[in-house]
């Protein structure tokens, strides 16, 4: 039987928790099983996924003139990226299972020319969007101790990954995110290519079918002006942004008595639950003959 307890009493375990010596544990506690509501994950990371495409050369790494899985098999590829994301939020970036799986992930991105600080730009998306996108529609999810371990966690993850030239501080690493994408950013045929294949299975994912058509007005109130800029995304129409606003000011009032489960864990959500126990080597970039996926292929 699962066990269930209100979302206050996950917060209050985070609360007497110290953001840095416990930073894995506040990041599992707060990210998946305080947040981990499927929607909420999808809606998350299909931002920060415009984000990273956004960027042309992370876009044609991605689109690979059409052939790569992020336009072929989107749902699944996204899948299989949360995945990865499960394994470390549930064991730690530094536990042995934690670095098997940043190993396969450093296997994966041999395969293709990633510059530094485009993986830089994709660790700060993963630090600092999920408080940046509930932010901007009025909300507030995160205390100032979930904030700071969510960023020691990413660091940590990038750190095993070997990336360089991490800012020393969340804040840096915000400035730096902004320098970058005004340097950065700019629409791209392939950006676009991707953006509509993440706007799809957001919509068949998250939405209910009445409104799957207006799946691009509804990722276009979950973004910034600049990003819906890029990729050619609508301006919400007027009934959007509010109805966006008010679902998830709705759902932030009501964490505290909200039951969750304490075992939950988007391993199972997006991984076993929908296709099995799988070896790792089966989850991710099969190689060129084989299916793609990952964080960055």
């Amino acid at each position: 039987m699962v066990r269930r307890v209100p979302g206050r009493s996950v917060q209050r375990q985070i609360a007497a928790l110290d953001p840095v010596a416990d930073a894995d544990e506040v990041a599992r506690l707060s990210l998946v099983t305080l947040h981990g509501y499927t929607p909420l994950v999808y809606s998350l990371f299909t931002v920060a996924f415009l984000k990273q495409v956004a960027v042309p050369t992370m876009a044609r790494t991605l689109y690979r003139h059409g052939t790569g899985d992020i336009v072929r098999e989107t749902i699944r590829r996204n899948d299989d990226t949360i995945v990865f994301f499960g394994q470390l939020l549930d064991h730690g970036p530094g536990s042995p299972t934690g670095r098997q799986w940043i190993e396969r992930l450093n296997r994966i991105h041999a395969h293709f020319p990633l510059r530094n600080e485009d993986s830089l730009y994709t660790l700060a998306t993963l630090a600092l969007d999920p408080e940046a996108l509930t932010g901007r529609l009025g909300a507030s999810l995160f205390t100032p101790t979930e904030l700071e371990s969510h960023w020691l966690f990413w660091r940590s993850v990038a750190e095993l990954q070997h990336i360089t030239d991490i800012p020393e501080s969340r804040d840096e690493l915000r400035t730096w995110a902004h320098a970058y994408e005004q340097r950065e950013y700019d629409a791209s045929h392939e950006g676009r290519g991707v953006a509509d294949a993440l706007v799809t299975a957001f919509g068949q994912r998250c939405l209910p079918r009445p409104i799957q058509r207006w799946d691009r007005h509804v990722v276009a109130a979950l973004c910034p002006p600049e990003l819906r800029e890029v990729h050619g995304l609508p301006e919400p129409s007027a009934g959007i942004v509010p109805l966006v606003s008010r679902t998830l000011g709705t759902y932030a009032r009501t964490v505290g008595p909200r039951p969750v489960p304490l075992d939950r864990s988007l391993v199972t959500s997006f991984g076993t639950a929908r296709y099995g126990e799988r070896p790792i080597e089966d989850v991710g970039y099969q190689g060129p003959r084989g299916r793609s996926a990952g964080l960055s292929d």
